[in-house]
């Protein structure tokens, strides 16, 4: 009986300090989303997207349609944690352009995407 008694215990310790931890760890997720709210509304968010994907169809014609979704999917995620939107309205064309070379590095085409 005792053993019964003490496997109880254990798993009801073993059951209560698992969902204390658990509990620690979804509050430390929610501050963690809290602190990188993201600055853009969802008109915004589209826009750029929209305009990202009209440059490459410009530029760059013969380009697939997943690797353009890709990119941009990858430009606007960076645009949204580096800038504010007041910031990316103000960019000149020189800017914007820089900007664009740089992105190369952040958000190179991976090879799955090339080779299909």
């Amino acid at each position: 009986m005792k053993t019964d008694s003490s496997i109880t215990k254990i798993l009801l310790l073993t059951l209560i300090s698992m969902l204390t931890l658990g509990i620690g760890l979804i509050h430390s997720r929610a501050a963690e989303k809290e602190e990188y709210k993201l600055k853009f509304n969802t008109k915004d968010t589209r826009e750029m997207w929209w305009a990202c994907s009209l440059e490459f169809r410009k530029i760059m014609p013969t380009m697939r349609g997943q690797t353009r979704i890709y990119l941009c999917d990858c430009y606007v995620d960076h645009m949204r944690k580096t800038y504010t939107p007041e910031e990316v309205k103000a960019l000149t064309k020189e800017q914007s352009r820089t900007l664009g070379l740089r992105m190369r590095d952040t958000c190179p085409i991976p090879k799955v995407l090339m080779q299909a």
